[in-house]
């Protein structure tokens, strides 16, 4: 990551998007202003290109999941598995993506980042969908609010986890995996 996203990255999480300025990150980075504007437009544009980055690691990294399994079970597991590590592995990064919620809904580059998140939540949909037409799943809600319940739990990890705290991040993403099976009334745990 260049060193001018490093440093937004850094600020974001600390002082959030508002409370981070453009000469902020330029001293962060340790860049003058003119060369920050050189790479980014502003500031919400850096914001657009961290937003974009977390999410094409977080969807690569399920996307490789989901295809190293093959029951819904597995892959549901593996797929939570590979979210909750993504958030462990770069909080800062991994926070960031709550200030999508100062994005302007008429900004085009908005759409890339939108078309990348939808295809993440298509493609654990479509393991939910699959897993209980095989019966290894029993969901009695819709299955659009029990992929949100499961992405926003995933996601609250950058809000409590910290590196220096009693938990691996192996040892949450096992815990948010049971949790996960046990929501999707998931007959037989993998992990």
């Amino acid at each position: 990551m260049p060193p001018t996203l490093e440093a937004a990255r850094n600020a974001f999480h600390a002082r959030g998007f508002h409370g981070t300025s453009i000469r902020d990150i330029a001293t962060r980075a340790e860049v003058s202003l003119p060369t920050l504007y050189y790479h980014h437009d502003n500031k919400l544009g850096i914001l657009f290109a961290l937003l974009e980055s977390g999410m094409q690691s977080v969807l690569s990294r399920v996307t490789a999941a989901i295809d190293d399994a093959t029951t819904p079970t597995d892959q549901l597991s593996n797929a939570i598995e590979a979210i909750v590590l993504h958030m462990t592995g770069d909080l800062e990064l991994a926070s960031v993506a709550s200030e999508f919620r100062h994005l302007d809904p008429t900004d085009p580059r908005r759409e890339s980042y939108v078309a990348l998140r939808s295809e993440m939540e298509n493609k654990i949909e479509d393991v939910l969908r699959r897993g209980m037409a095989s019966g290894e799943f029993h969901i009695d809600e819709e299955v659009k609010e029990v992929l949100r319940y499961l992405l926003g739990a995933c996601q609250s990890v950058t809000a409590w986890y910290r590196h220096s705290g009693p938990r691996t991040p192996d040892q949450v993403a096992a815990t948010y995996v049971a949790t996960s099976l046990r929501a999707v009334g998931a007959q037989t745990p993998t992990h």
